[in-house]
């Protein structure tokens, strides 16, 4: 499900049972990111490895963001077919975000 940036503030406020996931590279992560996307997993590690995942709890959502919102996206499609029920898309991604980074 793809979100905008008001549910977004709405679950990072309200939320902290969510696991907030950015999947874009360590590089990109280090440079700007949202405050409460503690979890960085890069999407390009674990599209092939899902033991990455392992750690993840499948009944918690979960929301990903990366830089546009095409590959958390696709990696949104890779954590349903591995069993979580409830996923979330920031569908325009960092670039779209209109609140505060760190």
């Amino acid at each position: 499900t793809d979100i905008d940036n008001d549910q977004l503030r709405d679950m990072l406020e309200n939320n902290t049972d969510y696991y907030f996931i950015d999947v874009r590279t360590a590089e990109e992560y280090a440079v700007e990111r949202i405050p409460g996307f503690t979890k960085n997993i890069d999407y390009y590690y674990f599209e092939d490895d899902f033991d990455m995942l392992d750690d993840l709890k499948t009944d918690r959502p979960v929301v990903l963001m990366c830089n546009s919102g095409r590959r958390s996206a696709s990696a949104s499609r890779i954590f349903l077919k591995i069993g979580f029920t409830e996923v979330y898309n920031l569908k325009d991604g960092i670039q779209g975000w209109d609140g505060e980074t760190e």
